[in-house]
């Protein structure tokens, strides 16, 4: 009859289930000795490396391949351990042997013996690529927002003191401000859902010019190819189709029921540059203004100062032309619907 010793076949038992868990974790787990040499490493690690346990054990950092200033760096590191008996963390960088550069958080801690000294540095590491990348975006996208909504308060607060500049009356003033302000909400709404990446001219011209379709049929013809402007750019000429909108619906072309306007776009020259050109018809005549107001200058200014580009507003008798052009870092990709 064969005698079983109880006491080591659990202990057996116990190290066989550490070893499926260290195993099997995606994280990267080892153990130095009191000589920076490794005692062990699970499968993680040695993938990480591209290395077997044979030719990892009982080699340093330095013989297995680290930078020298790596390895110095966890040597110092083992040593503070040794000596403070208290772990230490860091974040570092390190090329992974098929992923390429990756970065990894790691913690060294002391394993005690049965006298109470330390008897080895255990490791463990995880792979923080992702979580560091995820955080540097949200750092630049908080940049963007602030930057964005300084720009917007801005354009906001010029908008405001130019109306009331302007405008002959409180309530005049509040209603043209309430109009730019929703145009360039609407703008807004059409680069956040482009996550800010940029806007197709197509939808900015009807996103614009949804509020002048006050009869049964179409009043505007519309067409040009796609062509994706930054959101600098889509602000301004959404700002600018406004101010022309409200114009024709107050004097010009929309003012009257066979008045239509016409919008196209196109680009050409080298480097690209979008011409768009706006041609009001059918409306009552149309006479020199005496005096330009703040829309005017909104459109020729504006378009010019966050756009880079110029804008010709032209009174011909037969209906107001509007001739914007400006430079682009986009080409067209198709034909609008």
């Amino acid at each position: 009859m064969a005698v079983v010793n109880t006491k080591v076949e659990p202990a057996l038992a116990a190290e066989r289930l550490y070893d499926a868990i260290l195993q099997a974790t995606p994280d990267l787990v080892y153990v130095f000795d009191l000589d920076h040499r490794f005692l062990y490493a699970n499968q993680a690690l040695l993938s990480m490396w591209g290395r077997s346990w044979d030719e990892a054990i009982g080699k340093t950092c330095l013989e297995l391949g680290y930078e020298p200033w790596h390895a110095a760096m966890h040597d110092a590191e083992i040593e503070q351990v040794k000596a403070t008996r208290k772990p230490v963390r860091g974040e570092v960088p390190f090329r992974h042997h098929t992923l390429g550069m990756r970065t990894y958080d790691y913690i060294f801690t002391p394993v005690f013996g049965a006298d109470g000294d330390v008897a080895a540095v255990a490791g463990s590491t995880r792979d923080v690529t992702e979580r560091t990348q995820h955080e540097a975006h949200m750092r630049l996208l908080l940049n963007e927002l602030n930057h964005r909504v300084k720009n917007t308060l801005t354009v906001v607060q010029s908008i405001s003191q130019q109306t009331m500049r302007n405008s002959t009356s409180m309530d005049e003033a509040q209603d043209k401000i309430e109009s730019r302000i929703l145009a360039l909400s609407k703008a807004h709404d059409i680069l956040t859902r482009q996550n800010w990446q940029g806007a197709e001219i197509s939808e900015i011209v009807r996103a614009t010019t949804a509020h002048c379709q006050v009869c049964e049929h179409a009043r505007f013809d519309m067409q040009g190819p796609e062509i994706l402007l930054d959101p600098r750019r889509a602000v301004a000429l959404a700002m600018a189709l406004h101010e022309l909108c409200t114009n024709a619906l107050k004097y010009g072309a929309l003012s009257s029921t066979n008045g239509r306007v016409q919008v196209q776009w196109r680009i050409a020259d080298e480097p690209s540059m979008l011409y768009l050109e706006w041609k009001e018809s059918g409306g009552p005549a149309v006479k020199v203004p005496t005096r330009r107001g703040f829309g005017s200058r909104l459109i020729e200014k504006g378009l010019g100062y966050e756009a880079g580009g110029e804008a010709r507003l032209v009174f011909e008798p037969d209906g107001l032309a509007c001739f914007i052009s400006m430079p682009l870092a986009t080409t067209a990709t198709g034909d609008a619907p």
